[in-house]
């Protein structure tokens, strides 16, 4: 006996495939005579499936042919219950499509049918059976590329297609901060011991060089060429509102509108130096001591500007999102009609046993009588930029208040901090105190001193308005681990003074030794400082512009900063430890890969494959640096579930069962830390990851 007309098709073909016709029999009309006349379904003659095995995401090629025993024209039709079927190309006689393979397949599954109609409405079906295999050590991974990852941070990829880690940021001097990669930047409050109130804050060098106030080198431009600097001239609002030298007002409304003439120029008469009435503040040549280097003669300079008063009330003020900020610093907001630059992680430094600013000038109010290395304030009711929050996620001040987070600073962008002080300028170059200056002449001797409570110190020493009345180089040198001690003369060290590990220097103290005591308990990490020399370098700029910020390296942690500043303008005592605030960049890098498997919700990955060639130089990483790896199955999830991938000995791949987490969406991630080397670089050449997937059951 042989089997059906049908099933020989099917063998014939090769094809795991079953064919199911239909059949049915017309009834003849009652007026003629003979047999009934029997209707059959299209016939198929030919049935082809390219492969029966194949991998996910890997196409087969199907085809049909077949005839009407009656004639009749065909039709054909596909359907899939699973995987992505092609376009179809018909002829009269034939069909043929592609079929993609899902991730996985139940075992006899025949997920692909194609059916051939006639006109008289019969049709036979084809189904085609298929196996989608499941190789666990196949790599799904492709070579390192920039479009394989969703996140490269403090990582690069290099042109070896590995993945390196970035060396930690370690700034050498306060003139150039520029992170290595893109890293969390962390402040900490440390250390107040001033007379005046102070708010930290920071600017991006590009925004400045995008809008005009600073050329391609950082230097301070003139674009109005009045003998103001545009960034000083906007800082106090200088500019004239009309004429040649005219430029936009920064903030809403103005709120004096008294303009003075020196040197032949025309400005506006600053708020932040001018009483609440805004009385004339101008005074012409006034006899003065010459603060550049030297000797200091008595000098013929005009002087804007004035002291306020006890109460100042809304005098010495710009108005703005903060009174007593220059509209310029503040973060961008309508009160400063959305021209603010400025970044400012702390609006107050008090941290004293009273409860007030100086002359009521701060930013904000002091709110605690404590002196516990915790500002005088609610600082988490501002974010990192500055703008007040909706809702305060710590409201009250508290230990939550001693470090504010910066987010992720963008590595390869400079930045420049700066400090806002309120205090009382005076103008004694023998005793390193001078008005800041607004002008200079060729020869650098200022021509237009500026009076003001209120001063801007930046890291960039060549942006500050003060200069430098002693001159020497560098502007201060100190031992970093050494307590700072009145006694100790810094031109000839000896009392107070220690001696830089290593060599014979020996150098007075930096910190005050409270300030010392504070960074080693747990709230900075146990910070003990080493007994290295750090100092302020002495400006390039030809008009001696002061410096006012320190930076030292913790030895703590790489990527740990200490950043301390001189508050007077002049450099006054230069001790650079007014004010201290500590740096956190985190060092490690991380990476994210892309999803590495297909999209199918009707699949569940049960199991991973991960191995990985990665290496940590002996030479320069020690015991705590690490690479740290993880799998994912639901990476589309804004929260994946990780699995660690932890190795045994020196094994360099493991088999992790993740059907407890099932998900169709695969990807990996790897954390790398250098460690306590700021030198480290630890470094992935290669991860080859594969998977098993099984169908989701209802």
């Amino acid at each position: 006996m042989h089997p059906p007309s049908s099933r020989r098709l099917a063998l014939v073909a090769g094809a795991a495939l079953s064919v199911m016709p239909t059949v049915a029999v017309a009834t003849e009309s009652p007026s003629l005579q003979g047999p009934k006349a029997v209707r059959l379904p299209p016939q198929l003659t030919s049935v082809t499936q390219s492969v029966e095995a194949l991998y996910a995401g890997d196409p087969a090629q199907l085809g049909v042919q077949a005839v009407d025993p009656q004639g009749s024209p065909l039709t054909f039709s596909w359907s899939a219950s699973a995987g992505t079927l092609g376009a179809p190309v018909n002829g009269a006689n034939s069909s043929s499509r592609s079929w993609t393979a899902p991730a996985c397949l139940a075992d006899g599954s025949a997920p692909v049918v194609a059916t051939v109609s006639n006109g008289l409405g019969l049709s036979t079906s084809a189904a085609f059976e298929f196996s989608v295999v499941q190789d666990l050590y196949l790599d799904r991974q492709p070579a390192f590329a920039a479009s394989g990852f969703t996140e490269i941070q403090g990582v690069t990829l290099t042109s070896q297609q590995t993945l390196r880690a970035n060396p930690a940021w370690m700034p050498e001097s306060p003139e150039y901060l520029v992170l290595p990669s893109d890293q969390r930047l962390t402040v900490s409050f440390v250390y107040e011991s001033a007379g005046g109130s102070h708010a930290l804050g920071y600017l991006y060098v590009d925004d400045l060089v995008a809008t005009g106030f600073v050329d391609s080198q950082g230097n301070l431009r003139d674009s109005n060429a009045n003998g103001i600097a545009d960034l000083h001239e906007d800082l106090y609002n200088l500019a004239p509102p009309t004429g040649p030298q005219a430029r936009a007002y920064i903030g809403v409304n103005r709120r004096c509108t008294r303009t003075f003439t020196s040197g032949g120029f025309t400005y506006s008469q600053p708020e932040l130096a001018s009483n609440s009435s805004c009385a004339t503040a101008f005074s012409a040549n006034q006899s003065l001591e010459d603060a550049r280097p030297g000797s200091h003669p008595n000098v013929n300079i005009d002087v804007v500007g004035s002291l306020p008063p006890a109460t100042p009330g809304t005098g010495h003020s710009d108005n703005g999102l903060f009174a007593r900020i220059p509209n310029l610093l503040e973060p961008t907001h309508a009160l400063n009609g959305n021209r603010g630059l400025g970044h400012l992680p702390f609006l107050l430094s008090d941290d004293d046993s009273d409860l007030s600013t100086y002359q009521q000038l701060g930013a904000v109010g002091d709110g605690s009588t404590a002196s516990d290395g915790i500002p005088d304030y609610d600082v988490s009711a501002y974010d990192a930029h500055g703008l007040p929050r909706s809702v305060n996620p710590n409201p009250g001040i508290s230990s939550y208040d001693r470090t504010v987070d910066l987010g992720v600073v963008q590595g390869g962008r400079e930045l420049v901090f700066f400090l806002v002080v309120a205090s009382a300028p005076s103008h004694v170059p023998d005793e390193g105190t001078v008005f800041p200056c607004l002008r200079k002449d060729p020869n650098g001797q200022c021509t237009l001193h500026l009076k003001s409570p209120i001063s801007v110190f930046f890291s960039k020493a060549k942006w500050n308005l003060d200069q430098d009345p002693v001159g020497q180089a560098p502007a201060a040198a100190r031992n970093l681990g050494c307590s700072y001690s009145e006694l100790c003369n810094p031109a000839a060290p000896s009392t107070g003074a220690c001696t830089v590990v290593g060599t014979t220097q020996s150098l007075c103290g930096w910190l005050d030794s409270d300030a010392r005591v504070r960074l080693n308990t747990p709230n900075y990490g146990n910070i003990n400082l080493p007994r290295t020399a750090t100092v302020a370098p002495q400006s390039l700029s030809i008009n001696m512009n002061m410096p006012h910020v320190m930076v030292g390296a913790t030895d703590n942690w790489p990527g740990e900063v200490l950043m301390a500043f001189e508050d007077l303008n002049g450099g006054g005592d230069r001790d650079f430890n007014d004010v201290v605030f500590l740096l956190r960049s985190d060092p490690y890098g991380a990476v994210r890969s892309r999803v590495l498997s297909p999209a199918d919700a009707g699949c569940a990955i049960s199991h991973v494959y991960f191995e990985k060639q990665d290496t940590r130089d002996a030479a320069t990483c020690d015991a705590t640096s690490s690479i740290a790896y993880a799998v994912s199955t639901d990476c589309g999830s804004p929260t994946p579930t990780w699995h660690p991938v932890t190795f045994q000995g020196p094994q360099q791949y493991r088999i992790l069962d993740v059907s407890s987490t099932p998900g169709h969406q695969l990807c990996w991630k790897a954390t790398l830390a250098g460690g306590r080397s700021s030198t480290c670089q630890p470094t992935i050449s290669n991860v080859d990851i594969g998977y098993e997937s099984v169908p989701v059951t209802p």
